[in-house]
């Protein structure tokens, strides 16, 4: 058997007729591998003689591997069900494969394109493709789009052309770039990029720039203009698709953990600031010190109306100040990787989650800052009002400041202790379970933050000093009782004496027996 040609399809009963006959004089085997298709390709394949087989979509790639695995023939000629085979390039195929000594293995085939029913001469449109080669020559890769052809064989070129029709009107150019633009950003989702908004929108003017006016697609009139217009949205598309999967997946190994005590109205407001991240996390636990009904009816109002958020009330009996159980207890229900801890007071910059996750690094624990409100300017937030940085009442106005450049020059990484603030912390789970969370010894307001950052810097960690980034506003309320600070100091002091690195009552009370949401 001298030739095999192999096609993958889908929805192609307008084209694959024309591409089978373009192949039928040469072609000792077709093998047809279709995608389920919902016309009648796979019935007009099977009528041109065609050997068809129905498989669930892969990506390109694995696709055309499927069809390589079934090639029998000592040569292969791979083409699209858009495709067509000129008379010429017949008979440079057929003097080829016949050939006792062939030039090459493998072969580079010009492409003509038609877009719009005219052909395509300029704007990087008319290229040479690697279409035939004898059997094991070339492999392709696994790449769900844009796969790529690897030979360890030197390559010729045909000059004789395949006609590929591309794009028959606008309507079918943008069904089709819907479709590719997707599993573009996919394909770039697997391998961690993202696109910032300079990236999108420079490489769709690029791709505008270089296909109309350095690559002459002027000279194919309006379809060339057409085509570099409709070739750079979809650049600007694909990248932008990027980037929405980026943020939309950037928060799923992160646990949101909010602090709260009896002041619903705060929890209120601090949970539709967490509701309303450019990266959500992937579950929002309420760490409650025994909160009354009030601040339970609550939640379930979160619960019943955000339910895609995942949001868990974790409740304990009130016996008093008990922030590092409660802290715990929450902790131990997180199934993310890595934790932000933060105080149900807080009002959040609508990137919080995202400066954490990003600043997040191995070996070290993150310690952001917040801004201190005045009674009457507090009251005026929980009343709706937006603050600036111009208000009157608020304390620490420098951090409302949000800049990356500022950040990389003020952020540091050290082991002080000057500045630890569990209201707004955020740490890998794997260094909490080593250090065994919270002390819950330590009772009443005070220094069970700072304990635990001990403990942490006994380990190995390091403090990195968040700063114009994860931005919070605190609201102001009076002050807690601080009876047991003297005490929790003493727990403080001993810590670092005694080089403490687990708490002795901490994570380990809960495991799996209270992993169930309250």
């Amino acid at each position: 058997m001298k030739l095999s040609v192999g096609i993958i399809t889908f929805n192609e009963e307008n084209r694959i007729g024309k591409t089978l006959d373009s192949v039928r004089e040469i072609a000792d085997e077709v093998i047809v591998v279709d995608s389920e298709s919902t016309d009648r390709t796979a019935e007009i394949a099977l009528s041109k003689g065609a050997r068809v087989f129905v498989e669930k979509w892969k990506g390109y790639g694995p696709q055309k591997n499927s069809v390589l695995e079934k090639c029998k023939g000592e040569w292969i000629l791979l083409i699209d069900a858009d495709e067509v085979i000129s008379p010429q390039l017949k008979e440079k195929i057929k003097s080829i494969i016949n050939s006792e000594s062939p030039s090459s293995d493998v072969y580079k085939i010009k492409l003509r394109n038609i877009a719009f029913k005219k052909e395509i001469k300029f704007g990087g449109w008319d290229d040479y493709v690697i279409r035939l080669w004898k059997n094991g020559k070339v492999t392709i890769s696994d790449r769900e789009v844009h796969e790529k052809y690897k030979t360890k064989s030197k390559i010729k070129k045909i000059k004789e052309l395949i006609i590929h029709y591309t794009y028959d009107n606008i309507e079918e150019f943008l069904e089709k770039l819907n479709r590719y633009t997707s599993q573009s950003a996919k394909e770039y989702i697997k391998k961690g990029k993202n696109a910032s908004f300079i990236k999108i929108y420079s490489k769709m003017l690029f791709r505008f720039i270089r296909m109309y006016i350095l690559q002459l697609g002027f000279l194919d009139g309006y379809e060339g203009y057409l085509l570099a217009k409709y070739s750079s949205i979809y650049t600007m598309t694909k990248y932008t698709k990027l980037r929405e999967e980026y943020y939309n997946n950037l928060g799923n190994d992160t646990s949101l953990v909010i602090t709260t005590y009896n002041w619903p109205k705060a929890l209120e407001i601090c949970l539709n600031s967490a509701l309303n991240q450019t990266v959500p996390p992937k579950e929002i636990i309420i760490a409650d010190d025994g909160s009354k009904q009030e601040t339970v009816d609550l939640v379930k109002r979160f619960q019943q109306s955000y339910p895609q958020s995942n949001i868990i009330h974790s409740w304990q009996e009130d016996k008093g100040f008990r922030a590092g159980m409660s802290r715990n207890r929450a902790i131990s229900k997180a199934t993310g990787n890595y934790i932000i801890i933060i105080d149900g007071d807080l009002v959040l910059n609508r990137h919080f989650i995202e400066d954490h996750i990003k600043n997040r690094k191995k070996g070290c624990f993150i310690q952001g800052s917040r801004v201190i409100t005045s009674p009457t300017s507090s009251k005026e937030i929980m009343e709706g009002k937006k603050i600036n940085f111009f208000d009157k009442g608020i304390r620490n106005k420098m951090n409302m400041v949000r800049n990356g450049l500022l950040s990389k020059m003020a952020t540091k990484i050290d082991r002080n202790l000057r500045g630890i603030r569990s209201c707004n912390m955020s740490f890998f789970k794997e260094d909490l379970v080593k250090v065994n969370g919270f002390e819950e010894e330590i009772e009443g307001w005070g220094r069970e933050d700072s304990e635990l950052a001990v403990r942490l810097f006994n380990i190995g960690c390091k403090k990195k000093k968040l700063k114009f980034e994860a931005l919070t506003c605190h609201l102001y309320h009076k002050e807690n009782d601080r009876s047991r600070l003297k005490k929790n100091d003493e727990y403080l002091a001993n810590a670092i004496k005694s080089r403490k690195t687990r708490a002795k009552k901490g994570l380990n009370r809960y495991g799996r027996r209270n992993s169930s949401n309250y």
